[in-house]
């Protein structure tokens, strides 16, 4: 219908907003940055195929070769005289034979002139060796730290060393893009990699949430009840859809934390929110008892950081200096702050996935310092070294995607192998993947807030 009047910008965009041109920015805002969940197990491409495809696999430590004596619980009959007679604790009993020198918390040495056994505790009669007398009260730990043999002797009994076992399980994570072929076909208003489509999108968000959940559960993942070989398994997959599987056996992996907690060490600051002296101190000595590495990588989010940045700023910036992280002789993105105190070496990195607001933040994840060997290596026995931390994983299988994460293609839209006739392009990433830890006493967790 006509009407007099001047063209102008009302008329226009009253005639039919298709007719007017929008102004947009074509570029997202990445406001959730959830692409900084960073992937500290691929710093140095550290990863292990499980080569038997089975669905544990186990690591080994060997046992301390010198141990203390536990008198906790025992009578001890003649201390402050040259001959003391006390017992150990079952725990810490059957490795202290006759010969053995025995250092006291009083300085003197004694040497163990008999040892009886009875329901698995050790009795031990024990003679100064310099004529002084022994002062020891129960509960003290007594060092076997050598051997003194008399001439024309036998060889003393034999000693037995075992090994301990560590297990964990993979954990399989998957995740879906599904596209109509509608949407496909359309374009959108703003460009992802430079491509007005949904589908780039999709994907690119999939594949770093992907990427978040393996992060994610490597750090705070539990190792669950269920193996995949359970004939009756407690855990199994609810996820049932037309035409698909659902109903097998469900298992986890056990993140560092978990490592953490039930092998290394866990610190708590006496004054939460705060850090002193006496709280790195507490972290020298604990790591010194374990007889840990002295080159230590430590790791936590920002809030975390800022209370130890505190305590150090104060002193000035003597002995603190920032340097480049370098990872089996790979230099990464990021820079530390480097502490140089007592044998240790500490370099103090941000982790970006503590610090995300959904993730960690209601646990002692995001409160806590992680303390991790410096380029993650430990020694093993016969010598060299293997990583304290990587990823395992079973080998893909699909023809689609890498060794590490499969892809698997639905739907008759799908340009890689059209399927059948729903009209939609369907992709599904998977990946076989566990967490395992070598040398976890040597790993700690600091709670410092």
């Amino acid at each position: 219908m006509s009407s007099y009047g001047i063209i102008n910008k009302p008329f226009v965009s009253a005639v039919d907003p298709i007719i007017d041109t929008r102004e947009i920015n074509k570029q997202v805002t990445d406001v959730y940055n959830e692409d900084a969940l960073t992937d500290i197990l691929n710093w140095a491409d550290r990863k292990e195929v499980i080569t038997t495809g089975q669905p544990i696999y186990y690591t080994f430590i060997d046992e301390s070769l010198f141990k203390l004596g536990d008198t906790t619980g025992a009578s001890v009959s003649g201390s402050g005289t040259t001959q003391i007679t006390t017992a150990f604790t079952a725990a810490t009993s059957g490795q202290t034979k006759v010969q053995d020198l025995i250092k006291f918390p009083d300085n003197n040495v004694g040497i163990v002139f008999s040892v009886t056994t009875s329901s698995g505790i050790d009795t031990l009669v024990i003679k100064s060796v310099s004529g002084a007398n022994i002062v020891t009260t129960a509960g003290d730990q007594l060092s076997i730290f050598s051997v003194a043999m008399g001439e024309n002797s036998d060889a003393p009994n034999s000693e037995r060393f075992g090994l301990t076992r560590y297990s964990n399980k993979y954990q399989i994570f998957s995740i879906t893009s599904k596209i109509t072929d509608v949407q496909n076909a359309a374009t959108i208003e703003v460009d992802f990699n430079g491509q007005p489509k949904w589908i780039v999108k999709d994907h690119l968000e999939k594949k770093i949430k992907l990427k978040g959940m393996i992060n994610a559960a490597f750090i705070g993942g539990q190792m669950s009840v269920t193996t995949f070989s359970d004939s009756n398994p407690i855990l199994t997959d609810q996820n049932v859809v037309s035409g698909g599987g659902g109903g097998g056996a469900v298992q986890t992996t056990r993140g560092v934390d978990a490592y953490i907690g039930l092998y290394g060490t866990t610190l708590v600051n006496g004054t939460l929110g705060t850090y002193e002296k006496a709280n790195l101190d507490n972290a020298c000595d604990v790591l010194t008892a374990q007889r840990a590495p002295t080159d230590y990588l430590v790791v936590g989010g920002d809030s975390a950081m800022r209370i130890l940045d505190t305590y150090y700023k104060a002193l000035g910036s003597s002995g603190v200096t920032s340097v480049r992280l370098v990872v089996d002789g790979n230099e990464i993105d990021f820079t530390v702050n480097r502490v140089k105190y007592g044998k240790y070496s500490f370099n103090y990195a941000m982790m970006p996935i503590l610090d995300h607001p959904t993730i960690f933040s209601q646990t002692v994840i995001a409160k806590s310092l992680y303390y991790i060997p410096y380029n993650n290596m430990v020694k093993v026995e016969g010598g060299g070294s293997a990583p304290a931390i990587r990823v395992r994983y079973v080998p893909q299988q699909s023809p689609f995607g890498s060794e590490l994460i499969g892809e698997a293609y639905d739907g008759a839209l799908n340009p890689v192998n059209p399927v059948g006739t729903q009209k939609a392009w369907i992709t599904n990433w998977f990946t076989y993947q566990g967490l395992e830890c070598l040398g976890v006493q040597h790993f700690m967790r600091q709670q410092v807030r």
